[in-house]
């Protein structure tokens, strides 16, 4: 299974590289648009300091101008993987684009029959939006298990990535339920590490520890 950061910013890159926590990058519109750099310039900087896939997603919506995008998009790095939605002009892109070799995952998955088209033509990801799809009720656990299934049963190579990744409950039920890809944005993985209940716990023991006259603990502290 392979992590990977659901961002555009190059501070956070570098920051949660550091954790190996960066096996590629997922980027969107959305994303791109909070940027100050011009989206190429800035997804170029991105291919550069990640070994992994980066996914650029296309803002065309017919299938011959989104063909056009992603040719254009792939010359920005060899490591760029084109994001295409899932629709009837993204599975037709898809088709075409597989013909030439380029990698594709497809994004806005909310329900798993819509994995069907995609697994059938063994595109590289299929991107399943997992914190959204809790907000309008479906079970994520169910819709992982479903989707999990379908790509087995079609004998696909395609890989299920999931995106929207909101909390560590979120993390654990994709780990746990077989997600190949899960994309995690900064703010999630900074939940993780500042769990309040370890705060409490380490801030006890700290606490405690200042209890110790300093002369007694002048072995085990460093000098300050």
């Amino acid at each position: 299974m392979k992590l990977f950061l659901d961002t555009c910013s190059i501070e956070d890159i570098k920051k949660w590289k550091q954790f190996n926590l960066v096996e590629g990058v997922t980027t969107n519109p959305t994303l791109l648009s909070k940027q100050k750099n011009e989206p190429t310039s800035q997804l170029s900087e991105i291919c550069s300091i990640v070994n992994g896939p980066v996914s650029a997603q296309v803002t065309e919506i017919k299938c011959e101008n989104m063909i056009k995008q992603a040719i254009n998009l792939k010359k920005i790095a060899k490591n760029i993987i084109i994001k295409l939605p899932a629709t009837e002009d993204g599975y037709l892109a898809a088709k075409f684009l597989k013909t030439k070799k380029i990698k594709i995952n497809v994004t806005v998955g909310f329900n798993p029959s819509q994995i069907i088209p995609f697994a059938k033509i063994n595109v590289d990801y299929f991107s399943l939006i997992l914190g959204k799809t809790e907000d309008w009720g479906f079970s994520n656990v169910e819709s992982i298990m479903k989707s999990k299934k379908i790509i087995k049963s079609l004998n696909s190579k395609t890989k299920l990535l999931l995106a929207s990744i909101r909390n560590e409950d979120h993390i654990i039920e994709s780990i746990t339920n077989g997600a190949d890809v899960l994309t995690i944005p900064p703010t999630t993985w900074e939940k993780i590490f500042k769990n309040k209940y370890s705060k409490l716990a380490l801030d006890g023991m700290l606490n405690d520890w200042k209890l110790i006259p300093k002369k007694n603990k002048k072995k085990y502290d460093i000098e300050k």
